[in-house]
């Protein structure tokens, strides 16, 4: 415990350095991976991420990257803002017993609003050698409903939160060709809210009024990334990039559950609250990226993406309680079944003037989830990215950046039924439809120290 502490202790620390305030990042990539890394690429919808480019935010998905920006200390800190919106419309809700719960409303919007920062520092130790460290989380999502609506059973509140700090050391074994890779080292939370039947106030408002059940965990993780980039031409910069997959082994997660009324052949029997220490293991999946950026005459850059996140990992998590004798209602599973996710995008750069570059970019995103497996916790579907950004070099040294993207997705059926992996008996049933569209800004600045100039020859007399 002492050693995670500390290992919690240094990443928190390490972020506060890099950026003045850190948010739960709500899940604008497909599932629950956060794709806002960097507010270059933000700007092409992430075409091109993987070939760098000279931007010290793509070692993130491609640590072979740092290779390409030369000598001296290079800093950037990247700092989004995201404002989601996220609506479920429901058509049907029952309880365990079958009645419906219809009537108590809908949810409005369950997305929130967050602060994404990143950090990222390397500095090239010989024209071979360049050292990396990057502060980034990868994985978050946060969504939020009312106390009372019609899938309160199965969602009132779900928060994912993580923290990675990875060192990466890269290598340019020749003018075309470098490799590169990192250690990950990475913090993990999860807290998941929602209503427990049969709790609550009763007369005169009923079981209308239940209380939540909580299931809280965190852990750490190690992982990998690795790398390599490959310049053809003079004009042509390909980029091959791996995130390894993390097992979050939670060991120290606990379930709170509130007291509640069964009925049995004599009355109600009251069942007294619990408080469970549970462990489960989060397969967290492994993203591979396949980037080109192709220089056209003078002012032009064209850009593109291929990436997939292994998001088939994440079937059904088994929960264990860490006791013999488990109190009635303590949750055992929970279901997902998601597909693989892919993102395919294609942009842009044109420089505009001297000091000033414009993009723009467009991506499809496929999902990992689809009408067979979506929740109230997270209604994701596929979408549509469209983006633009701009670099302006105030000079030699410091260079700002800032980025627009909207992100259209598509209207998706909910339906909690049996087939569905989220599915409890006991929790009833909820079916409805859900819609959402995300705008988020982004602004980076990135410095470069550069390195003395060597020292002049020393003259003496002969």
């Amino acid at each position: 415990m002492g050693q995670r502490a500390a290992i919690r202790t240094i990443l928190a620390a390490g972020v506060a350095v890099g950026a003045t305030a850190w948010a739960t990042a709500p899940a604008q990539a497909g599932g629950f991976f956060v794709h806002e890394q960097s507010t270059v690429y933000q700007g092409a919808s992430f075409a091109g991420v993987a070939a760098g480019g000279g931007v010290a935010s793509a070692m993130f998905w491609n640590p072979a990257t740092i290779t390409q920006l030369g000598p001296g200390l290079t800093d950037e800190t990247d700092m989004t803002v995201i404002f989601p919106r996220s609506d479920i419309v429901p058509l049907s809700a029952t309880t365990g017993t079958g009645a419906s719960i219809l009537g108590v409303g809908g949810t409005g919007n369950i997305g929130t609003e967050a602060f994404v920062p990143a950090s990222y520092y390397a500095y090239g130790l010989t024209d071979r050698v360049w050292l990396g460290l990057a502060l980034n989380s990868p994985f978050g999502f946060n969504t939020k409903s009312g106390p009372l609506w019609p899938g309160m059973f199965y969602g009132q509140e779900s928060d994912v939160f993580s923290l990675n700090a990875t060192p990466t050391i890269g290598f340019k074994i020749n003018d075309w060709i470098s490799v590169g890779a990192g250690v990950q080292v990475q913090y993990f939370k999860v807290k998941l809210v929602s209503a427990f039947p049969g709790s609550g106030t009763f007369p005169p408002f009923g079981s209308l009024v239940p209380d939540s059940l909580f299931l809280r965990g965190d852990s750490t993780g190690f992982g990998f990334t690795a790398g390599v980039t490959i310049t053809p031409t003079p004009t042509t910069q390909i980029g091959l990039g791996y995130r390894s997959q993390i097992d979050q082994d939670i060991d120290n997660g606990h379930v709170y559950r509130p007291a509640f009324l069964t009925p049995t052949p004599l009355g109600l029997l009251s069942i007294p609250t619990a408080l469970v220490g549970i462990s489960a293991t989060i397969p967290l999946p492994d993203v591979a990226t396949a980037s080109i950026r192709q220089r056209v005459g003078d002012s032009w850059t064209l850009m593109g993406t291929v990436e997939w996140t292994n998001w088939s990992r994440l079937g059904v998590v088994p929960i264990t309680p860490n006791t013999t004798l488990v109190p009635p209602g303590i949750p055992t599973a929970l279901g997902f079944n998601w597909r693989d996710g892919w993102l395919v995008s294609v942009g842009a750069e044109y420089q505009f003037r001297p000091n000033m570059i414009l993009r723009a970019g467009v991506g499809f995103e496929r999902s990992p989830i689809d009408d067979s497996n979506r929740s109230v916790r997270l209604p994701d579907n596929d979408r549509i990215w469209l983006s633009a950004g701009a670099t302006y070099h105030w000079n030699t040294q410091l260079s700002i950046d800032i980025a627009y993207s909207h992100l259209f997705m598509d209207d998706g059926a909910i339906n909690i039924v049996p087939g569905n992996p989220a599915f409890v008996p006991a929790l009833g049933t909820f079916t409805g439809t859900s819609d959402g569209q995300v705008d988020i800004f982004s602004v980076a600045l990135r410095y470069k120290f550069l390195p003395p100039p060597p020292a002049a020859p020393l003259i003496t007399k002969g």
